[in-house]
């Protein structure tokens, strides 16, 4: 293991350079490195991807999820007193991040707001959203400043409006980018930093050849420019087969997801179709904590220490684990 976040790639500034002089945080970002490349088991999750809805307001078309190729068509909203008990285990125990989103617009979610703040004074130390940013009002900017929400992330797939809007079907370039500054605005106005901005894109064949362009666009907004490698998810692509001794995966060393039902999942699964392969059940009636030192974790584990994660279904289909393999063998 020779990354800790593969998928990932950051230009420049991070997100984390302040936090780092925490020695808390800077504990946790050392964790979430050396954990996965040392095969540590911490005692809980360092971070939960909390889907706090599968619901979206726009129909990308590389997305998996738009193309239901990304777990069950099932639509809803997570249930805020199913949350705080997910964030009451979590805090107890030790949890780093939490992420409110998957697979949906967390924005849409009317309880957002409370989850943020519920989250930031239950003492986790790191908590963010990935979102479209087509929501992001200037009242509901200075509501997520009120909660102290550290940061977020903003995807915009373009670098400029016609290429954006062919890949944000449903979204507007103008919108977002007003709303951008707004946000940019009104953290001078009150004088605060947080939350920090991470401006970020699938880097789809044509954004790589306007790379120093959408970089340019950003450099003096952004807190953070990102870009994550696109992954091969059309429906009918069989990543079926692939054998790799190079690869293990970091996430299952990192993190575990729930489902806005409460379905626990050990990672992603990105591009899996049926999440039931892999789930641990549901959290209204198991603990996070016992999912992730179970036998049942420990046996996805060995098989990705031992080079045979293609023995497990899903990781055999996930988009994810293909397209690291396909990277270390080119």
């Amino acid at each position: 293991m020779d990354s800790d976040n593969l998928n990932y790639h950051s230009v420049g500034k991070t997100v984390f350079e302040e936090n780092l002089k925490n020695n808390k945080f800077a504990d946790y970002r050392h964790q979430w490195v050396e954990n996965p490349r040392k095969y540590i088991v911490s005692k809980f999750p360092l971070h939960l991807d909390i889907e706090s809805t599968n619901v979206c307001n726009l129909k990308c078309p590389y997305c998996a999820a738009a193309k239901g190729n990304w777990g069950n068509k099932n639509l809803g909203f997570m249930d805020f007193g199913l949350f705080k008990k997910i964030i009451d285990e979590a805090s107890s125990e030790g949890c780093y991040c939490v992420k409110f989103s998957l697979r949906g617009e967390p924005m849409l979610h009317p309880k957002l707001l409370n989850m943020i703040k519920y989250t930031v004074d239950s003492g986790i130390i790191d908590c963010y959203f990935n979102t479209n940013g087509m929501l992001l009002t200037e009242d509901t900017i200075n509501k997520i400043i009120e909660t102290g929400l550290p940061r977020l992330s903003i995807s915009i797939d373009g670098w400029d409006k016609t290429s954006f809007e062919k890949n944000r079907l449903g979204a507007n370039y103008d919108i977002i980018c007003k709303n951008i500054e707004n946000l940019i605005k009104i953290r001078k106005k009150y004088n605060v930093t947080r939350p920090k901005l991470r401006i970020q894109t699938v880097m789809l064949p044509e954004i790589r050849e306007h790379w120093d362009e959408y970089v340019n666009n950003w450099s003096d907004i952004a807190d953070e420019i990102g870009f994550l490698d696109a992954r091969e998810e059309t429906p009918g692509v069989d990543h079926r087969g692939n054998i790799s001794k190079g690869f293990s995966c970091p996430f299952l060393w990192q993190r575990m997801t729930i489902l806005w039902d409460g379905t626990l999942l050990p990672c992603l699964m990105h591009g899996v179709d049926d999440f039931k392969l892999m789930s641990f059940g549901n959290v209204k009636n198991i603990l996070i904590k016992n999912a992730w030192n179970s036998s049942q974790e420990d046996y996805y584990r060995n098989l990705h220490k031992t080079s045979r994660s293609h023995e497990l279904e899903a990781c055999d289909k996930c988009s994810y684990r293909a397209m690291e393999i396909k990277k270390l063998t080119s």
